[in-house]
């Protein structure tokens, strides 16, 4: 009888043994699934990555211009501090009367030639007189 159940199981096919996937624990799905999901999480850090670098070159960007707009406003103050010193040198009454002496000839009015008006005197006046 045994000789009978070897004859039978030699001429029976073998066919292979294929493992469920449901079964295994390391099939192709599983590692394919792990794979995806590193590949994902690399990813997400990688662009995560490249924003914190996108605000940090931002703030250097914000930085410099504050250096340039904060000199820009160092050298306007000097300037505004300068063109005051300038015209209040200008402005001066004795720098008038020297250019009104000097370059255009004036002098001062003799004791004869001023008339002081008073408000009474403006009064009486009609144009034309």
């Amino acid at each position: 009888m045994q000789q009978a159940k070897k004859i039978s199981k030699a001429n029976r096919p073998v066919t292979p043994v294929q493992p469920t996937r449901e079964h295994v624990p390391g099939t192709q799905q599983a590692k394919r699934f792990k794979k995806i999901k590193l590949l994902t999480i690399i990813l997400t850090c990688f662009a995560l990555s490249l924003v914190v670098i996108a605000q940090y070159s931002a703030l250097v960007v914000m930085n410099y211009r504050l250096g340039s707009v904060r000199s820009e406003l160092t050298e306007t103050r000097e300037s505004v501090r300068a063109l005051e010193l300038e015209a209040a040198q200008l402005g001066s009454v004795s720098r008038i009367e020297e250019i009104a002496r000097e370059e255009l000839g004036m002098v001062e009015p003799e004791v004869n030639q001023l008339h002081v008006i008073s408000a009474s005197q403006r009064e009486r006046y009609q144009p034309g007189e």
